[in-house]
């Protein structure tokens, strides 16, 4: 394929140029992850972490965890992404500890789901879109569950009597069935 591809559709030094720049931007960013790497390999596989390597707040918890059978049953029907939500309460630090480490990636994905959304939502083709609609727009897309209170919706409404009513009438009337 290589040898298909002249130099002047695929120029290979400005992509090589380009991915030079953004190697130290990835190590830059992702710095953070490489510091917690050890309390997401916790989260990964509760049952099989070494103790000696988990934080000494941690270690009689996770022992705890370790020997019960049901959470071991729960993890392996559930799933490590899953099992944090069921998590009991007599596992309070590792239950904190799940979640400031779950709330990092779901932060992001948030983030990067409403993003998306306003890309989509403010293009060239919808320039009437203001920042206040944008803002709406927003707001019902990153809402969990959104439900109307159609008993507050009903008191607001408002009945509107036209002529209509009365040319239907006179309508019936010249036009019986």
């Amino acid at each position: 394929m290589k040898e298909q591809i002249s130099p002047t559709m695929l120029p290979i030094a400005q992509f090589a140029e380009k991915l030079s720049v953004l190697s130290p931007e990835f190590t830059r960013r992702f710095a953070e992850f490489e510091a917690q790497k050890c309390r997401f390999e916790l989260l990964s596989n509760l049952f099989a972490v070494d103790l000696k390597s988990t934080p000494t707040n941690l270690q009689m918890e996770l022992i705890e965890l370790q020997c019960s059978d049901t959470l071991k049953s729960k993890y392996d029907s559930v799933g490590a992404a899953q099992f944090p939500c069921f998590l009991p309460d007599t596992l309070p630090q590792l239950r904190a500890q799940a979640a400031q480490m779950l709330s990092i990636v779901g932060s992001t994905y948030l983030c990067e789901q409403l993003f998306s959304s306003m890309k989509m939502n403010k293009t060239p083709h919808r320039s009437r879109l203001t920042d206040e609609h944008l803002h709406s727009v927003l707001r019902i897309s990153s809402a969990q569950s959104l439900t109307p209170d159609i008993d507050e919706l009903a008191s607001k409404k408002r009945c509107q009597v036209s002529g209509l009513d009365q040319c239907a009438s006179e309508y019936i009337v010249l036009f019986p069935y």
